[in-house]
């Protein structure tokens, strides 16, 4: 029966590659989930000449201290080349796919920075912030296009893991950016008295280096054309990267009992 089962290549990359476009646009639902993800790629593609914003959705205070935090973020964002970031200062667990504040930050930043790729934690994240913003850029994509507005749309949309993997077509080899990250990581450490982000980031760098060649550490994306993303739901969007259930409506939870009893879902 094996033999009808998708090989290795089928399911994920077994050749590095590079994310497309020369203007992107960052989205981090907190400051320090553009490093955790995405922090080596970013490093590397300052250095390729690649032109990268960074926004901060969230003020992170559900988290700490907020003016820490974006204190955080300006010197993460030093350290890996990249300009002053942007703080939209949402409340921190307070954003939603339908907020229209957050659909009007994001139409004026796009339509004013004009990206070629917007890169956007994944909407199969655990955090619910991450998978709002996720959503929210969705709309805020489908509208734009749908509507035929004047000004050039984001070609590519690049969803980027922090604390839950998703199913990658992109894997980039991180090695020359990694010390970089490690370094804009340590801004961050007032977060690892919450849990410990930095072994996080080298779990998932090692694990994301097993299908690469001589690479020790990589980064994982799900890379699509933004006319692609559109045409799919929010659970179409999500089965591509692993799951919908972060994008289902609540039905209350599911015990753990009922998790591991024979009729439960498996």
């Amino acid at each position: 029966m094996s033999k009808h089962l998708p090989v290795e290549t089928d399911l994920i990359p077994f050749e590095a590659g590079f994310l497309p476009g020369a203007r992107w646009l960052v989205l981090a639902p907190h400051p320090d989930d553009e490093v955790f993800g995405a922090g080596a790629t970013l490093a590397q593609a300052v250095t390729r000449g690649v032109e990268v914003r960074i926004v901060h959705v969230t003020d992170g205070a559900a988290q700490g201290d907020a003016a820490t935090r974006e204190a955080s973020a300006r010197a993460a964002a030093s350290l890996l080349g990249v300009a002053e970031p942007e703080f939209w200062r949402f409340a921190d667990r307070g954003i939603a796919p339908g907020c229209k504040r957050l659909h009007r930050c994001l139409r004026e930043e796009m339509a004013t920075w004009r990206p070629d790729t917007v890169l956007v934690t994944s909407p199969v994240e655990l955090h619910p912030d991450h998978r709002a913003l996720a959503l929210g850029l969705q709309r805020v994509l489908r509208r734009w296009l749908a509507w035929g507005l004047r000004d050039r749309p984001p070609t590519w949309v690049a969803a980027y893991e922090v604390a839950t993997a998703l199913q990658p077509n992109l894997l980039v080899a991180a090695d020359q950016g990694w010390p970089t990250k490690l370094r804009a990581t340590a801004c961050y450490a007032d977060q690892f008295e919450f849990r410990r982000y930095d072994r996080v980031v080298e779990a998932f760098g090692t694990m994301r280096s097993l299908t690469l060649t001589g690479v020790m550490n990589a980064e994982a994306f799900h890379v699509m054309p933004a006319r692609s993303v559109i045409r799919l739901s929010a659970a179409g969007w999500a089965r591509w990267m692993g799951s919908s259930r972060g994008v289902a409506p609540r039905r209350g939870s599911v015990s753990q009992t009922q998790a591991m009893s024979p009729g439960g879902d498996s």
